[in-house]
């Protein structure tokens, strides 16, 4: 009985798999939050979506606090931080582990790029930075 569960989701999991990869789209009650200080992505709903999106974000201290609360369930979703000289001061994969608290390396305050690389993920997406 337990090798057929397993059996079924197998063939489930690769069903899944064989979705089509659509783009972060209005069906996923994408909001976005933009501030000096503080920036914050939501986007629910996933089903396979696949998008690379980036935003300016204003920081005036060297380091920003991460707060996800991010379950992705299917597929991968990177987030990667940039300071104002461009350098990478965060990188990690939201995928990995749901409600994170932490703190991006210290980096040049100003204008940072917030990217995030939605890889044919489902699920979703809570993301704040915040300066400490």
């Amino acid at each position: 009985m337990m090798l057929r569960a397993r059996l079924y989701l197998a063939l489930g999991l690769a069903a899944a798999c064989q979705d089509p990869v659509v783009p972060l789209g209005p069906e996923n009650q994408v909001t976005v939050t933009n501030q000096p200080g503080l920036f914050r992505l939501q986007a629910k709903d996933m089903n396979n979506v696949i998008a690379d999106t980036s935003f300016i974000w204003v920081s005036a201290d060297s380091q920003a606090r991460i707060l996800h609360n991010s379950l992705v369930t299917h597929g991968e979703t990177d987030l990667h931080v940039l300071d104002a000289r461009g350098v990478e001061i965060y990188s990690h994969e939201l995928s990995v582990v749901y409600e994170t608290d932490t703190l991006t390396d210290k980096g040049a305050p100003g204008s940072w790029l917030v990217r995030f690389d939605i890889k044919a993920a489902t699920g979703e997406i809570d993301v704040t930075l915040e300066t400490p």
